[in-house]
């Protein structure tokens, strides 16, 4: 039997030591000593991008201000992340820059950020995580009722500044109708306005309006508040008061109550109000004035009026109709026993719903206006998550990102959200896979010289973590995973060193436990990968040696398992296990004198290099240097010497699971080597070589003496190192040698 076919016993030499993982967290849970938060079924995520797809300018321009905002969060200063998303908007040119601008200018309001230059507040800070407690609490507290209505003040400061722009716009159109000059006053400037609305060539005619000087009295008190000059408002209608008709004698009063109560009627008051309203005949009137009615809404809060007089006319624009649904807001649920006139946000948000895009989007002409409808509703999630199906997806990651910063986003706990968004309970509470958005985001940047961007986008996610409770440390855990992903599928191992600079947004303390958490993890996930020059850069990385020559017995471990089993590696393989790159490098390194080498490490490298020598003499059919080889080794024990036999037996427990793990086969090998050297000296024997027949006989003798050694020497190894099988086909090789 000359035949050197090589044995066959299973998988990869790092099988037992390692186990296969379906997703990167499994393998990064076995090696680290932290409890882990998460779960088996937790998805992968690839951070791989093979897209020629080049940045674009909005990715530019957001990119800046995200460098900012972390850099701001590392000084713990506060950071204005919605002005600073808004002049980067402002950069992007055309229609599509305006549109944007207008969303960030809304959500600035809607927040109350403000006296912010060049990201930095000059008085009234927002912090980060601010309205957290209040928004992401039980549903319908105190705190997130508060907040709520906080919120849509915002909302309506928004439009009413808004509409102050366009006021001046529109007069200045009609500069000669309006007839405003100098430093005009709101009251002279709503003037002008009404003027513009109603002049005599093209405007709206003032049939059935109550007029003043040419001006109606109701539309100039109207026209003041929708310009949020709600003082302003109540002064003209005191000066008017005296000029209106019997029946609405008692308005001003109202409005004076409406204007000093925070834009609310008390409770009582409006009662009488709607009662008086819901009395009312209009048909019947002196006047049908739209602009008396629109105020009449205003001051009792109504959805719509009781006889729903014609006023749309008067209210012709997607922001009129969310202005003045957002004024009569009086609560932020439905109250169980009051009125059903009684408007409230959230079956405010629910109409905004039915009514949909087709509604604000102008016929699909302007697809952001319905984003927009959904952030002055505070319906934050599902806002972003409609616009994420739109063209505007960077834009959408951003807001989502500004959002999250002041605490204005609720995520899924522990990530468990297939779906982008998830709604929750029977009140259908919205939640946004705010995980997935930014690793999608973060994986388009990870390409070329960008994997370092995509870094900046995954700190981001560190937002939702929190130490102290478990969701928080679930998410802390899964931002690891993530960055060491990024790290892994990019190979930025020369980004290391910049990403430790941020430390403390990823809730770790020291260098020390950087290290541990991403370097000697994702080095030992390459090392399971069989990416061993990439897992060596890493350990290289933090001068980690001993870890470092661990790793080259391995590779050779893994080389020797390879050769054995007669795999044909593939040319990446081949380069990863080349014996003499791992043997210059051992050299080097015993050249250096590194002290943090163990001695004992080393001699398992040159066991192994020697191992090398021994399996490629044996695939050459050199039995009798494979022998020699292997006998220097001083491996296996070759004299029926049982205290020798015990004493190697022993000490392969202690081996290192990599050398361990080629036992089997090596001695197989070393079996079959001796078998073949014995059949050698056979021939020889027979073909009567004249003066070497003792010689012959004498090695051959010696020959037979190793096998019974080495067979004992198995019968010594336990059944987790060497397999009944492999013991059998010793024993038979020797059974053939006596």
């Amino acid at each position: 039997m000359r035949s050197t076919e090589l044995p066959t016993s299973g998988g990869s030499v790092f099988r037992s030591q390692f186990s296969p993982s379906a997703s990167l967290s499994s393998s990064f849970r076995a090696s680290t000593s932290k409890p882990s938060y998460i779960t088996s079924g937790e998805r992968r995520i690839s951070f791989k991008n093979e897209s020629t797809l080049q940045l674009n300018q909005r990715h530019l321009v957001y990119f800046d201000v995200i460098v900012k905002l972390n850099n701001a969060r590392l000084a713990k200063i506060e950071y204005g992340i919605i002005n600073e998303f808004h002049n980067a908007a402002r950069k992007i040119s055309l229609d599509y820059g305006r549109k944007v601008v207008q969303c960030w200018r809304a959500l600035a309001s809607i927040v109350k950020e403000s006296n912010v230059f060049d990201g930095s507040f000059k008085r009234n800070p927002l912090k980060q995580r601010q309205f957290a407690p209040a928004y992401q609490g039980p549903a319908f507290n105190t705190a997130y009722k508060s907040l709520s209505f906080d919120l849509i003040n915002g909302a309506k400061h928004y439009l009413e500044e808004s509409y102050r722009e366009w006021s001046t716009a529109y007069v200045n159109s009609f500069r000669n109708e309006a007839m405003l000059g100098g430093q005009p006053s709101a009251i002279n400037m709503a003037r002008a306005v009404l003027r513009a609305i109603h002049r005599s060539n093209g405007g709206i005619p003032t049939t059935g309006l109550r007029m003043v000087d040419n001006i109606p009295i109701w539309g100039h008190i109207f026209i003041l508040v929708r310009q949020g000059y709600y003082k302003e408002a109540l002064d003209v209608a005191k000066g008017y008061e005296s000029l209106l008709p019997r029946q609405d004698i008692h308005f001003v009063r109202y409005f004076e109550r409406f204007i000093t109560n925070n834009n609310k009627l008390p409770s009582q008051d409006r009662q009488k109000l709607v009662a008086e309203m819901k009395q009312w005949n209009p048909l019947t009137f002196q006047d049908k004035d739209p602009y008396k009615f629109i105020m009449y809404q205003i001051v009792a809060q109504l959805e719509e009026l009781p006889q729903k007089p014609p006023v749309e006319s008067f209210l012709t624009t997607s922001e009129d109709f969310m202005w003045m649904r957002l004024i009569c807001v009086r609560e932020i649920e439905p109250i169980v026993g009051a009125p059903n006139d009684t408007l409230s946000l959230d079956s405010l948000q629910k109409t905004v719903r039915n009514l949909g895009p087709s509604h604000f989007n102008h016929g699909g002409k302007d697809t952001i206006q319905y984003f927009r409808a959904l952030l002055l509703t505070a319906q934050f999630e599902r806002a972003v998550h409609y616009l994420y199906q739109t063209t505007f997806t960077e834009d959408a990651v951003h807001f989502a990102i500004a959002l999250a910063y002041y605490g204005l986003l609720r995520i899924p706990d522990k990530g468990e959200a297939m779906a982008l968004l998830v709604e929750v309970g029977d009140r259908m509470i919205p939640y946004l896979n705010f995980n997935t958005l930014i690793c999608q985001y973060a994986r388009s940047l990870a390409k070329g010289n960008a994997p370092s961007n995509a870094f900046q986008y995954l700190l981001l996610l560190y937002l939702h973590g929190d130490p102290l409770t478990e969701a928080g440390r679930y998410q802390i855990e899964l931002c690891h995973e993530y960055i060491r992903q990024l790290i892994y599928d990019t190979e930025a191992f020369n980004e290391l060193g910049k990403m430790k600079e941020y430390m403390p947004l990823m809730f770790i303390d020291n260098e020390g436990e950087f290290t541990e958490t991403i370097i000697n993890t994702l080095a030992r996930q390459c090392v399971e990968d069989g990416k061993f020059k990439a897992a060596r850069s890493l350990y290289e990385l933090t001068q980690n040696f001993e870890e470092i020559i661990s790793l080259l017995n391995k590779m050779l471990a893994e080389y020797i398992w390879i050769s054995i089993r007669g795999v044909v590696m593939q040319p990446e393989t081949a380069k990863e296990l080349d014996p003499q790159e791992i043997s210059r490098i051992l050299k080097e390194y015993e050249h250096i004198g590194i002290r943090k080498i163990s001695p004992n490490r080393l001699k398992d490298s040159r066991t192994l290099l020697n191992l090398v020598d021994f399996v490629e003499s044996y695939k050459q059919q050199d039995f009798v240097r494979a022998v020699t080889i292997i006998q220097q080794i001083d491996l296996f024990p070759f004299e029926d010497d049982i205290i020798v036999i015990q004493q190697k037996a022993s000490s392969i427990e202690a081996f290192d699971d990599q050398l361990k793990n080629c036992i089997p086969e090596l001695l197989h090998i070393t079996m079959r080597c001796i078998y073949a050297y014995y059949q050698q000296l056979k021939d020889n024997m027979a073909k009567g070589t004249p003066g070497l027949l003792r010689k012959y006989t004498d090695e051959s003798a010696t020959l037979q003496r190793k096998a019974r050694a080495l067979v004992t020497f198995a019968g010594y190894l336990k059944h987790s190192v060497l397999s009944s099988d492999i013991y059998h086909k010793l024993h038979e090789l020797d059974v053939q040698m006596r």
